[in-house]
């Protein structure tokens, strides 16, 4: 079979395993069944266009509401696999944007997202039969966050509900008839958009920051009252006192604040690791990250920013570095890191930083702006240029960088946000890991740190150490090998603050500040004046 993509969907009429939903390269759909007897698709049904979801109407198999692609973009529709033949289902009709969500066939209860004409996407609940129609609950779309539909009861008259704000998620049990959602007895944390809810009670993918993803049941689920528990599987119920979560905590700036998640104390602990995420178009939230739970058993504190260009926090938020990478989201840590060092005690160790891809680049950028308010950094198939990287990558990050914008260069005394032109500047221990075979970021950009760092070194040598992985992508850490260099990463991390009287400073900074050895005085953070012209 020659397609542009092909999935599986459960269902279908009796005697079929599943249905097989295939997008030729017309761009028209496919409908298959998937028989066992032998095992062969049979009986396609062709769409004219494109497809994104296939749900059940009712318990024969044969009908099912999709998305149909046309000329004004997606329209909700139901399809009969028997002949073919399909329908419009209740959309409004000046809106824009219809998914459908959730489907419950016992209760005839159809969720969709759809943009009522005034520009704000809303869940809407339709009505099928002879008077169809679209209602907008008030309840369910004044939930104070991102929802998505998980899984309906197996009575169709309970949905449980994600809402996702900022860093953490929340779970909803949604009450279809009375329109009232209540929060269920879970402690924050990610919810993976998976779910079943069966007569034995409802069970999620759940992970927090200490925990790592699990199948849990959720209590006052079950049909009779009892927690649900899976049947053979060490996966008890979770409630809230039950398992502890690392908090999350805002940090001011000039331009507003940030939300961070926390792992321990960064107050007292010995070492505490700034962690910048990737993307940019990403955030941290309340999921297991495997590297900052090590960091953590280690006894090292994480802070982990959702500064300005990440998503979840609305569209200003993640737009603020569009035509300026590096410049917003940088001002912030530079912020976050005096903040930090300001409220631990006179003799503590400065801040480390971790930082993955574009996380790398803002995190070389933060070694070069306050080499002295640093202790150490450690970047994953990190870039030194936003124009640099557009040469040398691939068409599809060349598209995200285009979507983003280059921008002019900043007017302050980094100037260009180019790493490769500032590592003179660099006087922290620095580990960088590279997959040779990264598909992302080529690993000439690391190539091209280590030998600009050796370019820059003076009279006392700046320890660096630039590792390219032979057979590793863009995530070195969770492919073959992968378990020793996360030893590496957190040795290096956690090894302690060395003499940094041994390392000259460079143009710019003072003797003074070259001298510090603990505690960065406020002369060790130099002044980079924010381009007001970036939204906030």
């Amino acid at each position: 079979m020659e397609a542009r993509g092909l999935r599986l969907v459960p269902g279908g009429p009796r005697g079929t395993l599943a249905l097989a939903v295939e997008t030729a390269h017309d761009g028209s759909t496919r409908v298959w069944r998937i028989r066992s007897a032998p095992l062969r698709l049979s009986d396609p049904v062709t769409l004219p266009g494109r497809v994104t979801a296939l749900l059940p109407l009712d318990g024969t198999g044969c009908h099912y509401a999709t998305d149909l692609e046309g000329p004004d973009g997606y329209r909700p529709a139901s399809l009969d696999l028997r002949d073919g033949s399909r329908r419009a289902l209740p959309s409004s009709p000046d809106g824009r944007i219809h998914r459908l969500l959730l489907s419950a066939p016992v209760s005839g209860l159809l969720l969709t997202a759809s943009d009522p004409g005034d520009g704000r996407l809303r869940i809407a609940r339709a009505t099928l039969g002879h008077r169809p129609r679209l209602d907008f609950p008030d309840r369910l779309n004044s939930l104070d966050g991102a929802v998505l539909p998980l899984a309906a009861d197996p009575a169709g008259e309970r949905v449980a509900l994600r809402v996702s704000r900022g860093a953490q998620a929340r779970l909803f049990l949604y009450d279809v008839a009375a329109d009232r959602p209540r929060p269920a007895e879970l402690p924050p944390g990610a919810f993976h958009p998976v779910a079943g809810w069966s007569e034995g009670g409802l069970r999620v993918v759940y992970a927090a920051p200490d925990r790592p993803a699990d199948l849990v049941g959720v209590p006052d689920t079950a049909a009779h009252g009892a927690p649900a528990t899976p049947s053979g599987a060490a996966s008890p119920s979770l409630d809230a006192s039950a398992t502890p979560h690392a908090p999350t905590e805002w940090f001011a700036t000039p331009s507003g604040r940030f939300e961070a998640v926390r792992l321990g104390d960064w107050r007292t602990a010995p070492t505490v690791v700034v962690a910048l995420h990737g993307g940019p178009e990403d955030h941290w939230t309340l999921g297991h990250d495997p590297v900052l739970a090590r960091l953590s058993e280690a006894g090292a504190a994480v802070v982990a920013p959702n500064q300005r260009g990440s998503t979840g926090y609305g569209r200003a938020h993640a737009e603020a570095i569009h035509g300026a990478w590096g410049v917003p989201d940088l001002a912030d840590i530079r912020v976050l890191v005096r903040t930090l060092t300001e409220q631990r005690p006179p003799d503590a160790e400065p801040p480390v930083l971790l930082g993955t891809s574009y996380g790398g680049f803002l995190a070389l950028l933060a070694v070069c702006a306050d080499p002295y308010a640093w202790a150490r950094c450690a970047v994953i198939a990190p870039f030194l240029s936003a124009r640099g990287l557009r040469e040398r990558s691939s068409p599809a990050v060349r598209a995200l960088i285009d979507r983003h914008g280059l921008g002019e260069p900043p007017d302050d005394d980094l100037g260009p946000r180019d790493v490769e032109r500032l590592a003179h500047r660099i006087r922290v221990p620095l580990l960088a890991l590279h997959g040779c075979d990264d598909p992302v970021v080529p690993v000439d950009e690391t190539r091209r740190l280590r030998r600009a760092l050796t370019r820059a070194d003076g009279p006392e040598h700046v320890p660096h150490d630039c590792l390219d992985v032979a057979g590793a992508g863009h995530h070195p850490l969770q492919e073959r090998g992968g378990a020793e260099l996360t030893d590496r990463l957190v040795g290096f991390l956690t090894a302690g603050f060395p003499d940094r009287r041994r390392f000259p400073a460079p143009p710019g900074l003072t003797v003074a500040d070259a001298a510090v050895r603990h505690r960065p005085s406020s002369a060790v953070f130099g002044h980079i004046t924010h381009d007001e012209r970036t939204p906030s």
